[in-house]
């Protein structure tokens, strides 16, 4: 009897302990190749993307994992995530902020820094930056980043013996730069695409925003705006810019067709344009370019301030399929995805830097060089009314343009601004 009381005490401790264990599932780093699973994969792209970006690469190395695509918007994460209950999530650097606080990312610290996965490849400063979202862990890890250059032409700047832009420089400085070359043989210094972007750009290196969000109100009238659109209004008036309202989608900008030096753009440029026009044009296209940092703030030189990641890949902490799950987050992440990735152009650069295509040894550093801004603050676009954003620069830009044209000062112009952007935000 007493034996028999030992026993249950036993079975009882051991299905305790089985319990116990599964809650706190510790993960291997290389797990079996063989594994068969289905996991759930939550992506705001679709099923036929998602294979066609990794889950095709993916299960040519696990065969016996299948991938269930599991698509979102972002204003129901919530929603999907408790009711389809995905094993892998990909998310943007809110969300990831977001689920760290709500405790719903599994822990992959430990995983990701194991030697064999090569951590330091990656982007130091992505990896800082997501740890410290995490309080000093990683509960995911993005395969690439995203950010904005100076583009210029090497050509033009030799033709009129002008030295090429350098990394960290400022908007004022670039605007100095872009006066050096002669308007009068047709050519501008800086192509962007209106005045609205231009003065959206500036703002956005100096931490500005239309609104202030604590009282919603619009701050366009403030001293900080004013001293950019004098900028911005200079640049244009001098014919060192120009902002001609140009589709956002057509290749043959002045900066592609040869008329402008610079342009700021992102990475996506290089193929949506660059490439496109090479294509297109073949022996006809010599456009010979190289990139700088995009432009930066005085007061933080080190800072890209159009610096961001998107498409964090994490382990749903809830996932009854761990190990899969983190084959997948690691594949993802891995040299060997980034090797077969580098050779064609993306739409964004890896987070290997070692692997950003670039056949042509162009200054691809100008994108990671700098530090990512750890004092952004996103904007929380459920406040505001729909189409907010581009309303307001529309506004900017029809405001900007009758002063350009003489229809009116510029204080008439921002005190407009400032009427009909408090009205537009008032709607909701």
């Amino acid at each position: 009897m007493k034996l028999k009381v030992i026993f249950i005490v036993i079975l009882i401790l051991s299905v305790l302990s089985s319990g116990c264990s599964s809650s706190k599932e510790t993960l291997q780093y290389e797990g079996d190749p063989e594994i068969e699973a289905t996991i759930k994969v939550m992506t705001i792209g679709s099923e036929k993307n998602l294979m066609k970006d990794v889950g095709d690469l993916f299960n040519a190395k696990y065969p016996n994992i299948e991938i269930k695509a599991i698509t979102y918007v972002p204003k129901n994460l919530i929603d999907v995530l408790e009711k389809e209950k995905p094993d892998v999530l990909f998310l943007s650097l809110q969300q990831y902020e977001q689920l760290i606080r709500e405790g719903k990312l599994y822990d992959i610290d430990t995983l990701m820094s194991n030697d064999a996965f090569a951590l330091k490849g990656v982007h130091p400063e992505i990896v800082s930056y997501l740890r410290g979202l995490g309080s000093g862990k990683l509960y995911g890890s993005a395969a690439n980043f995203e950010n904005k250059a100076l583009y210029y032409n090497k050509d033009l700047f030799d033709k009129y013996n002008i030295s090429y832009p350098q990394d960290q420089m400022t908007w004022e400085e670039i605007i100095q730069l872009a006066k050096r070359f002669p308007a009068e043989d047709g050519v501008s210094g800086l192509y962007m695409l209106n005045l609205a972007t231009i003065t959206d750009d500036i703002a956005w290196t100096e931490h500005l925003t239309e609104v202030n969000v604590k009282n919603m109100e619009v701050s366009l009238h403030s001293e900080s705006y004013r001293r950019i659109f004098e900028m911005v209004m200079d640049a244009y008036e001098s014919k060192a810019l120009v902002a001609p309202d140009m589709d956002l989608f057509e290749v043959y900008d002045p900066f592609i067709t040869g008329t402008s030096a610079m342009t700021v753009d992102y990475y996506y440029y290089i193929n949506n344009k660059i490439n496109w026009a090479a294509e297109d044009k073949g022996n006809k296209f010599n456009l010979n370019w190289d990139v700088a940092t995009a432009p930066v703030s005085e007061a933080s030189r080190d800072i890209a301030p159009y610096f961001y990641v998107d498409g964090i890949v994490s382990v749903n902490k809830e996932s009854e399929q761990k190990q899969a799950a983190w084959e997948f987050v690691k594949f993802v992440n891995s040299e060997e995805l980034a090797k077969a990735k580098s050779r064609t152009i993306g739409g964004a650069p890896s987070t290997r830097t070692d692997y950003i295509y670039n056949p042509e040894g162009k200054r691809m550093e100008a994108f990671y060089n700098l530090k990512p801004d750890v004092n952004r603050t996103f904007i929380d676009f459920d406040k505001f009314p729909k189409g907010f954003f581009g309303n307001m620069d529309e506004i900017i830009n029809s405001e900007l343009k009758a002063v350009t044209v003489g229809a009116k000062t510029l204080d008439e112009a921002v005190a407009s601004m400032q009427e009909r952007g408090q009205r537009l935000l008032d709607q909701k």
